[in-house]
């Protein structure tokens, strides 16, 4: 039962990873253009995995890899638009709520299947634990959550979605680190390609000043870590539990955000601080728990498992 130990690990890195996230877009980047290049710069890292199997592609496979690493990177861009825009503790379960959804829609259609009865009550608890999350109950416009972030969540979803569908189609057919760093590689393309923008080229500019300093370089290759350590120790969970209950324990993640966030905001609220009313509470946990639910529903009936 190790696995459960890993996964819940894995969950943890990830949700620290995301409160990591916000923190340098609120302290350090907070230009979400500057922190998605520094991220693509950042993946070439993964050529440390060229022992484990890395190979020259057919043509179509390369574009295909570098086409889902682009997409990968512009998902990331809008993520962080959505969590300069609302708490972490709202946008990570709207995408992550999302993304399966998606997903299984591509799937479907690709297979030209209608959905059964169980996963329209899957897609009905994720949209409604969704909506419970993007909705502002808030009395005071002081305090209201800018409604842009809902739009930039669900693109974000789609952008992954789109991204994690194009590498399952080439996790089926070649070797997982191959994919990878072809992918990766992707990703660095994708960043090079935010130079483009006017607007993106000026702010990725003016944050190599700050990147240069320790406290924010430190910062961010710290925070990739945790990311990438919390993905492996998941992986490593797939590899050895049921892949069921595995995702199943994807709700873990939010429960440890959820707490992380209340912890700093209660602590250091001069390094984050989240809405912690009576309202934003009661919103924050049904929301994550219909999520939760919805996610439940999805994985165990995607593994016929229900």
């Amino acid at each position: 039962m190790d696995w459960i130990v890993f996964a819940a690990l894995g969950y943890l890195l990830q949700a620290i990873s995301v409160l990591g996230d916000k923190i340098i877009l609120g302290k350090l980047l907070p230009r979400p253009a500057s922190y998605a290049f520094w991220q693509g710069i950042l993946s070439l890292g993964v050529f440390i995995f060229i022992p484990f199997g890395f190979a020259l592609l057919p043509l179509g496979k390369i574009l295909i890899s570098f086409l889902a690493g682009i997409i990968w990177l512009y998902a990331l861009l809008v993520f962080f638009y959505a969590l300069l825009n609302a708490d972490a503790s709202r946008v990570q379960p709207v995408v992550l709520g999302f993304t399966p959804l998606i997903l299984l829609s591509f799937e479907s259609f690709g297979a030209k299947t209608n959905f059964s009865a169980l996963e329209i009550i899957a897609a009905g608890f994720l949209i409604l634990g969704s909506v419970v999350l993007t909705m502002d109950f808030e009395n005071k416009i002081k305090n209201s959550v800018p409604r842009s972030f809902v739009a930039y969540s669900i693109l974000a979803a789609f952008l992954f979605a789109c991204s994690i569908y194009l590498m399952k189609v080439l996790f089926l057919e070649e070797n997982f680190f191959n994919i990878l760093i072809w992918t990766r590689f992707g990703l660095f393309l994708g960043a090079i390609s935010l130079l483009i923008f006017t607007a993106f080229r000026k702010s990725i500019f003016s944050s190599a000043m700050i990147i240069r300093r320790p406290k924010a370089s430190g910062g961010v290759v710290l925070n990739k870590i945790f990311g990438a350590t919390g993905a492996f120790f998941i992986s490593f969970a797939l590899a050895r539990g049921p892949a069921t209950l595995v995702n199943a324990l994807q709700g873990l993640q939010y429960f440890f955000l959820f707490v992380l966030a209340a912890v700093f905001s209660i602590f250091f609220p001069k390094i984050i601080k989240e809405s912690l009313n009576r309202k934003a509470l009661i919103q924050k946990v049904s929301g994550i728990i219909l999520v939760s639910l919805g996610l439940y529903f999805l994985i165990f009936l995607s593994n016929g498992t229900f």
